[in-house]
């Protein structure tokens, strides 16, 4: 094999690659589509998730001894969301004040058949973000919970409030007002 011709450290690290691969080729997806529904934009998501699978190779040494490393590179995805949506508010608001006049935003969707992405869109990011990784990405309250860094009960209380403004949403018709 060609591993007797390799020094020892060279076999850890191919190592490492491979167990970063696998928690990819494992995660990936998920995480992707949950973050999708919690941003709007499938393609701000898929960066965010890339990004935070960048980083966890880059520190994979520490980040392997973790209980949960799939939870540490949701974390990193979920802030780079984040510091992303910050970054746009401001830039938004730079551009309306310079141009006087109020700038409309438009969020794609892809990858879904529904209205789901357009209705969820409506509710407050910590409600979507919440009921995304609740639904879409199966976790549970308590992992949804340490990825938003925030109490079981504060995420209790966003999936209540959330379904509670869905279910308002498809019996009237009408649209969800973020309180945002």
């Amino acid at each position: 094999m060609v591993y007797t011709l390799t020094a020892m450290s060279e076999m850890e690290e191919v190592q490492v690659v491979a167990t970063v691969d696998s928690l990819f080729r494992a995660h990936y997806g998920r995480l992707v589509r949950a973050l999708t529904l919690a941003c709007g934009d499938q393609e701000v998501a898929a960066d965010a998730v890339q990004e935070a699978f960048v980083k966890a190779h880059l520190h994979w040494r520490r980040i392997q001894q973790y209980d949960d490393p799939v939870g540490w590179i949701r974390r990193v995805a979920i802030n780079r969301l984040r510091d992303d949506h910050r970054r746009q508010t401001r830039k938004g608001r730079a551009l309306q004040r310079l141009a006087g006049e109020p700038q409309v935003e438009v969020v794609e969707q892809n990858g879904f058949d529904s209205d789901l992405p357009t209705i969820l869109a409506q509710l407050p990011k910590q409600q979507r973000i919440a009921m995304a990784l609740f639904y879409v990405d199966e976790l549970s309250i308590a992992e949804v919970a340490d990825a938003l860094n925030v109490s079981e009960g504060a995420v209790k209380s966003y999936l209540h409030q959330g379904r509670a403004k869905l279910r308002s949403v498809v019996a009237s018709g009408e649209e969800v007002h973020s309180d945002e």
